[in-house]
């Protein structure tokens, strides 16, 4: 059954450096390429370590290498910044002040993606 991520640039850049499907598996620590078959066919979301070893291997940030999965992770996360930051407003503790900081930044660069993404 497919995910409902559609854009995996997985299959890109593993063809694009010449290594086949088995290939990368070793070189992620899998021992057949049935896993990278599977997410390559979006049949299954890449795992942490996938997401992490292709980083290392192909110096590619996972947002652009899964970018629906991407996506998907930063609207949740942004829409709970969001309430959470609001929620906290008007508590004048020094530790709040560090926390609306935190969120005011986590606001700001998703602000700039989207501007980004837009150009």
């Amino acid at each position: 059954m497919k995910t409902k991520e559609s854009v995996s640039y997985l299959r890109l850049y593993r063809r694009r450096w010449g290594l086949s499907q088995s290939e990368l598996a070793e070189l992620l620590g899998w021992n057949n390429k049935a896993l990278i078959s599977r997410v390559e066919k979006k049949q299954r979301p890449p795992s942490l370590e996938v997401v992490i070893g292709c980083f290392i291997l192909f110096g590619t940030p996972a947002a652009e290498l899964f970018p629906d999965i991407a996506a998907r992770i930063e609207s949740t996360v942004m829409a709970r910044v969001w309430d959470f930051y609001e929620r906290i407003q008007g508590d004048p503790s020094r530790k709040t002040k560090g926390k609306i900081e935190l969120l005011e930044d986590a606001i700001e660069r998703a602000e700039q993606r989207k501007r980004a993404t837009r150009s």
